[in-house]
């Protein structure tokens, strides 16, 4: 379901170990949808999350207030692998746009 004001955050969790993992993103505006595969962990370097390239339905890339939501639920991910040993399954958010 297409958000009507702010965003959508899904991320599906694809291949893993216990010390990475790679997610595939959706990310949702209402005016745009975006894919990615993001790796998590070792598989990404020092960043710790590398988003891929960028698929959308509109133009360019999603906002940066989304993917940086994104992102921390990615390392928040990482975190409970690191403690519980386990990646979670699916993480599904909806963020209000900022207000400026």
């Amino acid at each position: 379901m297409t958000p009507k004001n702010g965003g959508k955050i899904e991320l599906k969790l694809g291949p893993a170990t216990h010390e990475s993992a790679e997610y595939e993103a959706h990310l949702q505006t209402a005016s745009a949808s975006f894919r990615s595969l993001v790796r998590v962990g070792a598989g990404a370097g020092n960043k710790q999350v590398e988003f891929g390239a960028w698929a959308t339905d509109g133009d360019g890339e999603p906002p940066d207030w989304l993917t940086a939501d994104a992102r921390a639920a990615l390392k928040a991910a990482l975190r409970t692998s690191q403690s519980e040993g386990r990646w979670p399954r699916r993480i599904t958010r909806w963020r209000p746009e900022p207000a400026d």
